[in-house]
């Protein structure tokens, strides 16, 4: 049984590097992995806020979403996300075009939708992961106007995901 485990999980750090967006581990002759021969090259700031956009977007249109289907107080809460979330896209969208001129709308595929308490868990996560994102961004601007921008964000999207994760708990 050890060995069927040992064999599963041989393959999982290149999978995971893979999710993560890293690159993927050397392997040697032997099949192990061996270290990475370095960290992975940075994406370009434009590259990057483009995530950040499709990220901004598909949390704020699950935020606004899920609003419709909670009480007045719950509401209150995904509504104010889901506004911020708009404001932060206006000024990502500005920071974007100030970068690469590109002014295009970036919605990308946010995937369907999951029940009401799934679909908030899914908001909680997707609003760390984009806090976590912003902070990344905004070590790697060379910009300080954009750089600050990005840190505040990610202060806002941490709040974000600490309402989610309260009126998650509230539904139990």
């Amino acid at each position: 049984m050890d060995e069927m485990l040992k064999e599963s999980l041989a393959g999982f750090d290149a999978v995971w590097q893979r999710v993560t967006g890293q690159s993927a581990p050397a392997v040697d002759s032997g099949g192990a992995s061996a270290p990475c021969a370095g960290p992975p090259e940075p994406r370009p700031p434009e590259d990057v806020l483009a995530e950040l956009i499709r990220r901004e977007t598909c949390a704020g249109t699950w935020a606004g979403t899920l609003a419709r289907s909670f009480p007045a107080d719950g509401r209150a809460v995904l509504q104010r996300m889901a506004a911020g979330s708009r404001r932060r896209l206006r000024r990502l969208r500005a920071e974007r075009f100030i970068a690469t001129g590109a002014a295009g709308e970036e919605a990308g595929d946010c995937g369907p939708q999951p029940g009401k308490l799934a679909a908030l868990r899914a908001l909680y996560l997707q609003y760390g992961r984009l806090a976590e994102q912003y902070e990344a961004a905004a070590g790697r601007q060379t910009d300080p106007g954009a750089g600050d921008a990005l840190a505040a964000f990610a202060a806002e999207t941490r709040r974000s995901a600490q309402e989610a994760r309260a009126l998650l708990i509230e539904c139990f």
